[in-house]
């Protein structure tokens, strides 16, 4: 595989240490603009996780009139709301990644 060196921990560090991320499309933007951009999906990610929280919340029966029916029906559409919202925030470097790639 490595026709006949040995690998040492030298080489694995030359592969680690040499990945670092580019920001893809957001790597001409100064650092202040990554901080921005850092704190709204920061931001986006807190609204998120209340959301889903409100949601458990109504679904259980813990807020809101009891146990209703609309409030429960209510609550789960938050918590797939919630997730939802968490996942794209969670995947949107990916994202950003794949599509600008795709542009190029």
């Amino acid at each position: 595989m490595f026709s006949g060196d040995s690998v040492t921990l030298a080489n694995v560090n030359d592969v680690i240490g040499g990945v670092e991320p580019t920001w893809g499309p957001f790597g001409a933007l100064g650092n202040t603009a990554k901080i921005i951009i850092g704190v709204i999906a920061a931001l986006v990610l807190a609204i998120s996780a209340g959301v889903f929280l409100v949601g458990v919340a109504k679904s259980k029966g813990w807020l809101g009139s009891g146990n209703s029916t609309m409030q429960t029906d209510q609550g789960k559409g938050m918590i797939v709301g919630g997730l939802t919202g968490i996942f794209l925030v969670a995947s949107a470097a990916t994202i950003f990644g794949l599509v600008y790639g795709m542009g190029i």
